[in-house]
């Protein structure tokens, strides 16, 4: 009976652990408030791989975060580029 209820414990672990993955994983489909264009000359910033990022809700977000399709389709983000 102690193995069952061991094996049953780690299977629910697993499987919430499962679907929280899943669910961070989801593209965002909500408008960001920006678009933040970086052109400045140069290597991007140390710890910056990208020089094209949203600002959403305060914080930001790479472009590989949100669902580009759906974007397009359905905001008007106000592009800021950086020289």
């Amino acid at each position: 009976m102690n193995k069952l209820t061991y094996l049953l414990i780690l299977t629910a672990t697993f499987v919430s652990c499962k679907a929280r993955q899943n669910s961070q994983q989801a593209l965002i489909q909500d408008c960001p408030e920006e678009k933040i264009v970086n052109k400045i000359p140069g290597p991007p910033v140390k710890g910056e791989s990208e020089r094209t990022y949203y600002i959403y809700q305060g914080k930001k977000l790479s472009p590989k975060q949100f669902d580009q399709e759906w974007l397009n389709k359905n905001c008007e983000i106000k592009e800021t580029v950086v020289y």
